[in-house]
């Protein structure tokens, strides 16, 4: 996940001496402290926030052991003040370390989106009777190390017939999610229906004038995905130790609304209002965690 500190403008940490030397002479400071809690197992955890820039900053974790030994890891952040989903969402803890995953049911992409979860600790330091694993309210945020601007494509309001289509295709997605045989076979026939039919444009257009939006997993970690989707919003920033332009789009694909950082200088060509981003994102997202989901609450 540090390999991401580079959207952030932190390109010049080329290795972990370098990571090591910033974050115990910047991140890691006591003015910088933003939680502190005692884990189960006895350790102290702690967590530091250094602010980089408008909305973006490095998050560092420390476990401290009785025995003296310390486990460190680090993560930018990048603040998004918009719900990206109102969609239930699972958290569950990696094994083999202090943070978190978050999952989603997302019937606008139709999968499963896995997301990292940039505020851990507040979850940790809710009492043991609120620590449930649902909850409702993401905040999604990404990263990119390299990314494409592209012209926008003709698009038309979707009129009603377009919408009702779309609800039944939700609708059959929850149904085959269930093991409805006749939805999944349904589903199934749609998508060699339009696979034919982009085959068949394909040979004379270009794939990116057919595809308006995509978001696919990406990779072998289940947090990465390949995008393409419209820019609806543009923001910048400036880093303050590197004074690096750091960009913060908005960001819609496939109905699924983000907030984008990307450094100025590893973006090709120019973000405005209307045209597409593409390209490689690593996903996180902070959960409302204030807002648990009951049970027998769907």
């Amino acid at each position: 996940m540090h390999n991401y500190l580079r959207a952030i403008g932190l390109h010049q940490l080329k290795n972990n001496t370098d990571l090591d030397n910033f974050l115990f002479n910047e991140v890691i400071r006591e003015g910088n402290l933003s939680s502190e809690f005692a884990s189960e197992g006895g350790s102290v955890i702690r967590e530091y926030r250094l602010k980089t820039g408008e909305g973006i900053g490095v998050c560092a974790l420390v476990e401290s052991f009785r025995s003296g030994r310390q486990n460190v890891s680090c993560f930018p952040y990048l603040y998004n003040p918009d719900v990206s989903t109102k969609e239930i969402c699972i958290v569950e803890r990696y094994t083999d370390k202090e943070s978190l995953a978050g999952l989603t049911d997302e019937y606008k992409i139709g999968l499963s989106l896995i997301f990292f979860v940039n505020n851990p600790c507040d979850y940790r330091l809710l009492p043991d009777a609120g620590r449930q694993t649902e909850f409702r309210g993401t905040y999604l945020s990404a990263f990119c190390n390299s990314g494409t601007v592209l012209l926008p494509i003709l698009s038309y309001e979707p009129s009603e017939d377009m919408l009702r289509k779309k609800r039944e295709q939700d609708s059959l997605i929850e149904k085959a999610k269930n093991g409805d045989e006749e939805a999944i076979e349904t589903l199934t026939v749609a998508d060699m229906d339009a696979y034919s039919q982009v085959s068949k444009r394909i040979e004379s257009e270009d794939l990116y004038s057919i595809v308006e939006s995509s978001f696919i997993p990406c990779g072998v970690e289940c947090d990465l995905y390949s995008v393409l989707g419209e820019i609806t919003d543009v923001k910048s920033t400036v880093n303050t130790y590197t004074d690096d332009k750091i960009y913060k789009l908005k960001v819609v694909s496939n109905e699924i609304e983000f907030r984008l950082g990307i450094r100025e200088a590893d973006l090709l060509g120019v973000p405005e209002k209307g045209r597409r981003f593409k390209g490689r994102i690593w996903l996180q997202g902070r959960v409302d965690f204030t807002n648990p989901v009951l049970p027998g609450e769907e």
